[in-house]
């Protein structure tokens, strides 16, 4: 397999060398009805929802440049990151020689992106102290029975951020309250017990959390309270496809996710729905390499 990443553009006829230059314009529209997991939807207009959102929500600004890449291999990360470009998601997939990641990469004025390869847990604070950056996104590999995680990370310690690894399912749920949110997680096993890995963000308005939910399950719950997700991680235990999600009260337009895709249908998608990727999970299966995306619509 080529080590060179797959550099997936918005017009996938543009140079690499090139960014897609995006202009913020969300929209509002009524919600629509889609199969499990091909989730496309926007805001409702429950007046309760509503009320809540009012006082907590918050902006993303798209951002001035995106781009999004994959079959990285992992010596080869820092080939994705142009001048002025920042890692914002990145993704571990495969095993062995054949495990490779995806990656969302922006290109923000002001911010200077870092990463972190194959960390343990045991290293992480320290890791982290000395690179005087916080961490904004996480994803795990287990290598000889135990966790490595791999961060990106941007320069500077505001908004104050920790990362807490290990959790079960009770202990992600205990992280909700009104003092900070999670900015990224990434699910994993280890010793034959999923776990969670996640950024913790000090910063007002709670997150939502939805764990081990089916895709309709999700998307019912998204609705029920009015928010939008930010970041969803996918698993499969006995043969049934599940969900960890992180949604939050935002001050947008029509968003969309997707899960069990492939590269193809990605960049499809982003193109369709006139968005950009704002989070993405990359994984294995019978089919091939697939996808779990997250996309916020930025124009007309």
């Amino acid at each position: 397999m080529n080590s060179t990443p797959h550099l997936i553009f918005l017009k996938q006829v543009v140079s690499v060398l090139m960014a897609v230059l995006i202009t913020a314009c969300t929209t509002d529209s009524n919600p629509k009805t889609n199969p499990p997991g091909k989730q496309e939807n926007s805001r409702t207009n429950g007046t309760e929802s509503a009320k809540q959102e009012e006082a907590m929500k918050f902006s993303i600004n798209p951002p001035e440049s995106w781009l999004w890449s994959h079959d990285i291999a992992p010596d080869y990360i820092d080939d994705v990151l142009m001048p002025g470009w920042h890692l914002t998601r990145l993704s571990s997939y495969g095993t062995g020689t054949n495990r490779r990641f995806a990656a969302i990469v922006y290109r923000q004025p002001g911010i200077e992106g870092h990463y972190l390869r194959d960390v343990t847990a045991a290293e992480l604070d320290d890791k982290i102290a000395a690179m005087n950056a916080r961490p904004v996104s996480i994803t795990a590999d287990e290598t000889d029975n135990q966790a490595h995680f791999t961060l990106a990370l941007q320069q500077g310690s505001e908004p104050e951020t920790k990362v807490l690894t290990g959790l079960d399912e009770a202990g992600l749920n205990q992280l909700i309250n009104g003092r900070q949110h999670i900015a990224d997680l990434t699910s994993y096993v280890s010793a034959g017990v999923r776990r969670y890995a996640v950024i913790v963000e000090e910063r007002p308005g709670p997150s939502l959390i939805f764990s081990r939910v089916t895709a309709k399950e999700l998307d019912a719950q998204l609705r029920k309270h009015n928010v939008t997700p930010v970041r969803i991680r996918g698993f499969s235990e006995g043969g049934v496809r599940y969900f960890t999600a992180v949604a939050e009260h935002l001050d947008g337009g029509k968003w969309a996710w997707y899960d069990d895709i492939d590269g193809d249908a990605v960049a499809g998608k982003l193109e369709s729905n006139k968005a950009y990727p704002f989070d993405l999970e990359a994984y294995r299966t019978a089919q091939g390499v697939r996808y779990t995306v997250v996309m916020y619509r930025d124009r007309n």
